[in-house]
């Protein structure tokens, strides 16, 4: 993927990807990667049969790594589950043997990746599609396993676990699974310290380019929605002591932010009628936030 797609892609200018890949396929029909590369942008744009089509043409001129994994993400968004594992399988022979390749597109195949170092890219699409494809534990355990494989790019795994399990955390905490949200975000929360202050968002921009994947403020996001399942799950405690080692480890600029966050967030998460007795500890923590300032 040329860098003009890859940047269409980031910030989400469909015409601008799609044009330049229309225009190398009008060049060159048999141009295989320019056909995965528009699968990929349909499936940005949720066009699972539009990204099927130039998937399977892509394969059908000629098969590859690429045209196997955006024919296998296409599939997880068709839901044909089983069809894309057979598709992500294929992928695998042409790796080179490379471990890195296999790695990510395991991760792939366990969530929905494609760029200048698809080596590293093979098995994280893999975790990625399946996650994509609601098949949820099976993409976890996927993501699990690779990560205990012998020379991996933890920081990748990690990112893949922590921005999977902040979605997970979101899943519970808007079916009110409180304690079932605080044990996926508090599981983000430990993954991004793999790469707290990293700018990940530039090293994985594959992520970014390929799933619409905020990165850049993945950590913050993991430690804030922690912060603030801890409060719906009634650990008030726990909730302060989050959001005060938040506060140590961002700059100043950004904890005015985070002070009138978890200030509003607090009074909410503690205010719903069935924990309207707990006022008192909205006073207490309402107080301790001011000794902060």
């Amino acid at each position: 993927m040329n860098s003009t797609v890859r940047n269409a892609c980031i910030v989400r200018d469909w015409p601008t990807a799609e044009k330049v890949l229309n225009i190398d396929i009008d060049i060159d029909a048999n141009d295989h990667i320019a056909y995965a590369n528009r699968a990929f942008v349909m499936a940005r744009k949720s066009k699972w049969d539009q990204a099927f089509q130039d998937a399977f043409q892509s394969v059908n001129i000629q098969p590859s790594l690429v045209g196997h994994i955006s024919k296998g993400i296409a599939l997880c968004g068709k839901k044909q589950v089983a069809a894309a594992r057979i598709s992500f399988d294929l992928a695998s022979m042409y790796t080179n043997r490379d471990p890195m390749t296999n790695h990510f597109l395991f991760l792939i195949k366990a969530g929905n990746i494609f760029s200048n170092i698809l080596n590293m890219l093979h098995c994280g699409f893999q975790a990625i599609a399946l996650f994509n494809a609601n098949e949820h534990q099976e993409a976890m355990l996927r993501v699990g396993e690779l990560a205990a494989c012998p020379n991996v790019d933890h920081v990748a795994c990690r990112t893949v676990e922590a921005y999977l399990r902040v979605q997970l955390g979101n899943m519970a905490l808007n079916g009110g699974r409180h304690n079932e949200a605080v044990e996926h975000f508090t599981a983000a929360a430990n993954a991004s310290t793999f790469f707290y202050r990293m700018q990940i968002h530039l090293t994985y921009d594959e992520f970014v380019a390929l799933f619409g994947w905020n990165l850049k403020s993945l950590w913050y996001t993991a430690n804030q929605k922690q912060c603030y399942a801890l409060f719906r799950a009634g650990s008030y405690r726990a909730a302060f002591e989050s959001y005060q080692s938040m506060m140590d480890k961002i700059d100043e600029d950004t904890k005015d932010g985070l002070r009138v966050w978890f200030t509003v967030r607090s009074k909410y998460a503690l205010f719903p009628v069935e924990m309207v007795r707990s006022q008192r500890a909205v006073t207490r923590i309402v107080r301790n936030i001011k000794a902060l300032k």
